[in-house]
């Protein structure tokens, strides 16, 4: 800023003018001169400039005090938001998983109105809870193989002269498939993906060697050997070397339940092709007593379980 005095006869004008207007200044004066210094024109000419350069300088501490203004409210435009009614529209899951259910747990979560246009209505929530299956399970496990170790070994005579193979079929395809089965169900709507998909295939292969024992007692002799049945334990095996991974995962008791049932498949599987005994001696029953020993280890294991 620079300070410009002019002067004549009767009064003397200072004014503020800036850097900007200051050779328009020097012009008008320069032009002024030429009249004389006292002439009235001088003294408005003055005037008229020092009122521009106040005015400027009271719009330069106008700018200095006022805070400046955000710029992205004044060139960017303010992000979208939703309206409530489509926040609302979100997976339902979210309300269930905020709500701290239990995997066993099933949300009901309804709006009996939209939200978004009355906010007195309130959000209805439901929890239906499904006992726990596994125990059920356990059970039907135990009792499956203790009929195995049973029969193979020969206990009270009942793979011989109390023969109990007329009976095994119905335990097996109903008693312990069933059980699996709803267990199984149950555990799904729970949540378990490795109880479901265990206990319904457990139901599969257990009732189909049942639904075998019952077509062998009514052909008799004629009827053929059990190698196929073998090939199905096999893979039922490397089913629970998976279900034996799985397990360790989440428990590591059930981990080795099921390697240990994976391995009573094997050896099941290999005495149904008389692998583990003399297949010539009818009399040679170390298979019979191999595979019927395993049973029993998974049995106990079962009822230690429940």
């Amino acid at each position: 800023m620079f300070a410009c005095c002019v002067e004549d006869s009767a009064q003397t004008v200072v004014m503020m003018v800036d850097a900007a207007h200051m050779d328009e200044f020097a012009r008008q004066v320069s032009v002024d001169s030429k009249a004389s210094l006292g002439s009235e024109k001088k003294v408005r000419n003055a005037a008229y400039f020092a009122e521009q350069a106040m005015s400027m300088e009271e719009g330069r501490k106008t700018l200095e005090t006022e805070p400046p203004k955000d710029p992205e409210e004044t060139t960017c435009p303010k992000e979208f938001t939703p309206p409530s009614s489509e926040l609302e529209k979100e997976p339902r899951e979210k309300d269930a998983a905020g709500a701290g259910l239990a995997g066993h747990e099933i949300a009901l979560v309804t709006d009996v109105a939209s939200r978004a246009t009355s906010p007195n209505l309130r959000q209805v929530l439901a929890r239906i809870k499904f006992v726990d299956a596994n125990g059920l399970a356990l059970t039907c496990f135990a009792f499956s193989t203790w009929l195995f170790f049973a029969f193979l070994c020969n206990i009270d005579e009942v793979g011989g002269k109390n023969n109990g193979v007329f009976y095994m079929g119905d335990m097996l395809s109903w008693g312990v498939s069933m059980g699996l089965l709803i267990s199984g169900v149950v555990q799904g709507l729970n949540g378990d993906h490795l109880g479901f998909t265990s206990y319904v295939f457990h139901a599969a292969i257990l009732g189909t060697i049942g639904r075998n024992f019952k077509l062998a007692v009514r052909l008799g002799p004629n009827a053929a050997p059990f190698h196929i049945v073998g090939f199905f334990c096999y893979a039922a095996a490397w089913f629970n070397c998976i279900f034996t991974v799985m397990a360790f995962r989440t428990a590591k008791m059930f981990g080795v339940l099921y390697a240990s049932v994976g391995m009573m498949f094997l050896l099941v599987g290999l005495n149904f092709e008389k692998m583990l005994s003399d297949a010539e001696d009818a009399a040679d029953k170390t298979g019979d007593y191999i595979a019927g020993a395993s049973c029993l280890v998974v049995s106990l294991q079962c009822c230690y379980l429940i």
